[in-house]
């Protein structure tokens, strides 16, 4: 399979003259067809650091800025230009006026005035071991990266890496360099032998030219503050002065780590700061923020990386840009624009002590954490009968619209149903109960209930519900089996290998057409007609190319969007067919787009924009396609952006067509530019002719018609060159 993805140009991040500058896009609710966005968690801080006018702050898988005189906080990810996610170690060299990012991946990024350098030497090299980035330093020249591969010397004018000391423990054996410090005119590194030095002017390459100071295989933390270095034993602080001398000065109850905060020498401990004195430790400051990885200073005032507040003042006021609660997700649901984001336990291991208070909701293109009283643990929401219906590990279900907790269903074989695992809604609320004998529930418009046994559906505990269009509940089991359930006829039968089922099932994805399609360990299949599997339950193996699509491959996710296109999610990144799998369309990888990760866990689909939510094994990000859920009339219409800038490298979006719509564009005299289909309810278009050559500035005009060429409408956009 050839790899190929529809990407705008992505941009570029710089540093600018004075001090360190990006320029990003403002992401809105509405952003441009073929354009990306990250969903990444903002609340675990772990690396801090300082240019002249700004912080830049790390969590586990996001980056931002902050900019002090102003307020302005920017996100920071591959969509910008950088290599990678997952930040290990950053650094600014202010003589240079570079910004040094290196990453748990190995792939470092240099941040110039007015360019980037990407290394990926190390991240795609054949070496074994850890590649991450532990620490980095500098001299007048060089840049200094410790690594498990030993110490990477790069030039820092240029970003060429110059040399690799490698083989530097007892005996020239190869060790890991965990912490790096320049020293006047010495390299200071801490390896889990110890803590050893070198002459920059020595021949560093050879061993021997490194002195080991014994007894310091228990070092942690090497720091320097202003011209004097420090290390933890313990508890125990010792300085270095031509040999490793116990201070002794005790690390503050608690205390575990070091900090330089403005040329003195910091720590801290359950939510209080320390700074060194003559004496010893003194508190400087007292913060709610109890888990403290990093504290700067910066215009006078002290900032704090927690790991749960994120970036907090001394006050406890976050100033990190919004976010989910976290970047674990249980689940993922889009409901009437907006992203439900679940952090819930398992049900298949709740023992009844997790308790997580909140969840994450993506709505008008932000994040917000919500909560509920005394509901916890939420599982999965669904829309039905005119409320949100919220769904709990352990507390039930919420009915919104009454403001009223359902801990005991009715018709039930137990008192308390409170571990749901899953949602739906149809011409009932579907619920699927867990540790119970009758595992799934129906409640209809009058809040009349209906149960169904083990007894009658089978041994399973079900994961995930899918309804079809005419009300057959495709259930997703543990065992890997799908239940399909006709709640009307009351019969239900198991969909297993014999069927067509590649192996155990993943996922389910109803299209719009009620076609099912399902993700299994081996791949995927379709069963045509989901509301009448009961006549015929016999899956087809889908093939591309002569040969079956991804036949023994896991798929992860698998779905559907408004142009009934089929996107699969693999551990090999995200695979986007026409509906009969005859072209492939699109694949995205880390390498040729921001995805996080190879490894997509879900897919959720906003039919209204045609807005793709992609969980990975390392967060969330999501891709404006090219289409979304068609209606037999235009609808709304939208063309965006109109008018089109000079410096515009995207797609024309327009949403809101009748259904697989033709487009004609034709510029002011009537003259055919090129003509477009839409994918459901949405047409794009590159702002070519149909010679393949980019249109001049002027106003040019869309013609939409559906297939019979009765409902019409027509548009015009702006471009300017």
């Amino acid at each position: 399979m050839k790899l190929f993805a529809d990407l705008a140009s992505l941009r570029r991040l710089t540093l600018s003259s004075a001090a360190v500058f990006f320029s990003l896009l403002t992401f809105s609710q509405n952003i441009a067809v073929g354009t990306w966005r990250t969903h990444f968690s903002y609340n675990n801080a772990q690396h801090l650091i300082t240019t002249s006018d700004k912080i830049f702050c790390a969590t586990a898988f996001g980056l931002f800025s902050r900019e002090i005189e102003t307020g302005t906080t920017r996100k920071l990810s591959k969509i910008d230009g950088l290599s990678d996610i997952g930040v290990s170690a950053i650094s600014y060299n202010e003589n240079a006026n570079v910004l040094v990012i290196g990453y748990q991946s190995g792939f470092i990024d240099f941040i110039y005035e007015d360019e980037i350098i990407g290394i990926s030497d190390i991240a795609l090299s054949n070496l074994e071991g850890d590649k991450t980035i532990n620490e980095i330093a500098f001299d007048n020249s060089n840049t200094y990266l410790a690594t498990d591969l030993g110490v990477i010397v790069i030039r820092t004018s240029t970003a060429e890496i110059v040399e690799n000391y490698v083989q530097i423990g007892s005996n020239g054996i190869s060790v890991s360099v965990l912490d790096i410090e320049v020293k006047n005119d010495s390299l200071f590194v801490m390896t889990e032998e110890g803590i050893q030095s070198g002459m920059l002017s020595a021949n560093l390459l050879d061993f021997s030219s490194w002195t080991m100071y014994l007894s310091t295989g228990s070092f942690t933390n090497l720091i320097q503050v202003g011209n004097e270095l420090y290390a933890l034993s313990g508890l125990d602080l010792f300085r270095f002065s031509s040999g490793w001398i116990d201070s002794g000065i005790d690390l503050p109850a608690g205390a575990t780590r070091l900090f330089e905060l403005n040329e003195v020498l910091a720590s801290a401990s359950s939510g209080t700061i320390y700074q060194l004195d003559n004496t010893g430790f003194s508190t400087i400051l007292s913060t709610p923020a109890e888990n403290i990885n990093g504290v700067v200073e910066l215009g006078g005032s002290i900032f704090i990386a927690d790991d749960e507040l994120g970036l907090v003042n001394p006050t406890g006021e976050s100033l990190s840009p919004d976010g989910p609660l976290s970047d674990d997700f249980s689940n993922i649901r889009l409901l009437s624009n907006q992203l439900y984001g679940f952090h819930a336990p398992s049900p298949l291991t709740f023992e009844g002590d997790d308790q997580e208070l909140s969840f994450s909701v993506f709505v008008d293109g932000q994040w917000e954490n919500q909560t509920i009283q005394d509901f916890t643990n939420v599982s999965d929401v669904a829309s039905y009968n005119g409320s949100l219906y919220f769904s709990s590990i352990g507390d039930g279900i919420y009915d919104e619209l009454n403001e009223t907790i359902i801990s005991d269903i009715p018709n039930s074989s137990v008192q308390l149903d409170t571990v749901i695992a899953s949602l739906a809604s149809g011409s009932s609320l579907w619920i699927s109960s867990f540790g119970n004998d009758n595992p799934i529930h129906l409640m209809d418009q009058d809040q009349n209930w209906t149960s169904f046994s083990s007894t009658f559906l089978g041994q399973d505990e079900y994961l995930t519900i899918d309804v079809s269009n005419l009300g057959i509940g495709w259930l997703g089991a543990t065992t890997g089996l799908i239940t399909v359930l006709d709640p009307e006829e009351v019969q239900a039968d198991q969909i297993s290998t014999s069927d067509g089922l590649p192996s155990s099932f993943i996922d389910v994805d109803i299209s719009v057409e009620d076609n099912a399609w399902v993700a299994t360990s081996r791949g995927p299949a379709l069963f045509a007609d989901a509301s009448f599997i009961f006549f015929d339950s016999n899956g087809i193996r889908p093939t591309f190319d002569g040969r079956t699509l991804f036949e023994g491959e896991q798929i992860n996710a698998v779905m559907t969007d408004g142009g009934n296109r089929i996107w699969f999610g693999t551990n090999s990144g995200l695979w986007v067919f026409d509906e009969n799998t005859s072209e492939q369309v699109a694949v995205f990888t880390e390498a040729n787009s921001p995805l996080p990760s190879d490894q997509i866990i879900q897919l959720e689909y906003n039919g209204s924009n045609g807005e793709v939510f992609i969980l990975t094994a390392r967060g969330m990000v999501s891709f404006r396609s090219s289409s979304s859920i068609g209606s037999r009339r235009h609808s709304n219409v939208n063309i965006f952006p109109n008018p089109v800038r000079p410096d515009y490298q995207g797609l024309v979006g327009l949403t809101g067509l009748t259904n697989n719509a033709s487009v004609k564009v034709t510029d002011v005299k009537g003259n055919l530019v090129t003509e477009l289909k839409a994918n459901g309810g949405t047409a794009s278009w590159n702002l070519k002719d149909v010679r393949g050559s980019n249109v001049n500035t002027g106003i040019y005009l869309f013609f939409s018609s559906d297939s019979a060429g009765e409902e019409t409408y027509v548009g015009k956009i702006a471009v300017v060159r």
